[in-house]
C-alpha cells in the first residue's frame, strides 16, 4: 500500500539497524516527517525504540518557534518521546564559517549530544537520493576525490562513537511527498528552503533543473550510481592502502611514526596518495589543510628525499637510506 515503506525498511536493512534505540532527527520539513512516520509504522518489525529530536536553531523567529512546538506535538500524537533543543545565532560563536555550514555544525553536536543522553545508539537522517545528488555535485563543483564523489555514506560513526543512519538514501524526494500525501501528514515549511543565495538551494531549485530539463531527465540517479561506485573503489583503495600500510610502518607514537619507504617503491601514485591520507588518519592529524597537492608532494618526496613542512607543521624527514620520519612539530 505505501511503497515508501518498503523502501524504508530495505535501507534499514542497509544500514544493519534493528534491536536498537535510535534518535530520529526531525525539523519538521517533508523528509524528516516522512522517516519519522515511516519509522514509527514499521518499528516493531525491526525491534526499535524512537525518541525524536529538534534543534531550533532560531533563525526565523517565531516561525522557527512555531516548528519546534509542531514537531514536539508530532512525536506526542505518535507517543515517542521527543528532546527539543534550542540555539541562539549569537551563541553559535562561528567566526569564519559560513551560515550552512555552521548550522550544520550546531545541528550535529546537539544530535550527538542528545543520543548520548537519551543513551541511544544510532541517530537517523532523512537525507533523501536528491540530498545525495546535490552533495555529489556540490563536492564535484568544489573540487573533490573519489572519497568526495561516493557522498554520504548509509553508515558512518560519529566522532562521539553515535552510528550516523541515512536510511532514506534510495528514496527520492516526489517518493516523499507522495507517502505523505497518503497519510494526509502536513509538514512545516521553511522559506529559508528557497533561497538561492545558499549553495545548497541554489543546486537544488537551478542547477539540477537545468541539469534534467535540458541535458538528462535521469540525471539524480545516474550521479547516485557514481556515488556508489566511487564508494567501492574508495573502500577498496582504502584496504589496499592499509595493507601497505601495516607493511611499511615501522613504529609509530602520537606525534611521529617512522617508514620503511621501499615498501612504496613502484606502488600506483594514486595508491601512494591513499598511504599517507591512512597514515594520517591513524595519526588522528588534521587533514582539513591538506590539499590535493600536498598528497602529491608527499609522494614526491620517496624520490626526492627532501625535508617538507606540511599543514599543522608536519614534518617528513629522510633519516637513512628508505627510512622516513614524519612527525608532528611542538
Amino acid at each position: 500500500m505505501y511503497p515508501f515503506l518498503d523502501h524504508l525498511r530495505a535501507g534499514l536493512r542497509r544500514c544493519g539497524v534493528e534491536q536498537s534505540r535510535v534518535l530520529v532527527a526531525v525539523s519538521g520539513g517533508a523528509d524528516s516527517v516522512a522517516l519519522l512516520r515511516g519509522l514509527a509504522t514499521i518499528a516493531s518489525e525491526f525491534s526499535l525504540e524512537l525518541t525524536v529530536a529538534h534543534l531550533n536553531h532560531r533563525l526565523r523567529g517565531a516561525a522557527s518557534d512555531a516548528d519546534a512546538d509542531w514537531v514536539r506535538a508530532l512525536a506526542a500524537a505518535l507517543a515517542l518521546p521527543s528532546q527539543i533543543g534550542t540555539v541562539a545565532p549569537d551563541e553559535w560563536n562561528a567566526v569564519g564559517k559560513g551560515m550552512e555550514e555552521t548550522a550544520r555544525t550546531v545541528r550535529y553536536q546537539f544530535l550527538e549530544e542528545t543520543a548520548a543522553k537519551c543513551e541511544t545508539s544510532a541517530i537517523a537522517l532523512a537525507h533523501t537520493a536528491d540530498d545525495q545528488a546535490e552533495t555529489v555535485l556540490h563536492h564535484i563543483l568544489r573540487g573533490t576525490g573519489i572519497a568526495g564523489l561516493g557522498g554520504m555514506a548509509p553508515v558512518r560513526k560519529s566522532e562521539s562513537g553515535s552510528r550516523l543512519l541515512r536510511p532514506m538514501l534510495n528514496i527520492r524526494r516526489k517518493q516523499v511527498e507522495q507517502f505523505l500525501s497518503q497519510l494526509t501528514q502536513d509538514f512545516r515549511i521553511d522559506a529559508t528552503n528557497t533561497d538561492t543565495t545558499m549553495t545548497r538551494n541554489r543546486l537544488r531549485h537551478v542547477v539540477l533543473p537545468l541539469l534534467r530539463n535540458e541535458i538528462n531527465p535521469q540525471v539524480d540517479a545516474a550521479i547516485c550510481r557514481l556515488a556508489e561506485q566511487a564508494t567501492d573503489v574508495e573502500q577498496m583503495v582504502r584496504q589496499l592502502a592499509n595493507n601497505l600500510l601495516a607493511r611499511a610502518l615501522i613504529d609509530q607514537q602520537a606525534d611521529a611514526c617512522r617508514i620503511e619507504t621501499s615498501v612504496l617503491f613502484d606502488q600506483p601514485r594514486h595508491l601512494v596518495r591513499e598511504f599517507f591520507r591512512e597514515l594520517w588518519r591513524q595519526q588522528h592529524w588534521p587533514q582539513q589543510a591538506m590539499t590535493f597537492e600536498h598528497w602529491n608532494r608527499l609522494c614526491d618526496i620517496l624520490s626526492s628525499r627532501e625535508t617538507v613542512t606540511f599543514p599543522e607543521r608536519i614534518e617528513s624527514r629522510f633519516h637513512a637510506l628508505n627510512l622516513l620520519v614524519i612527525r608532528q612539530l611542538s
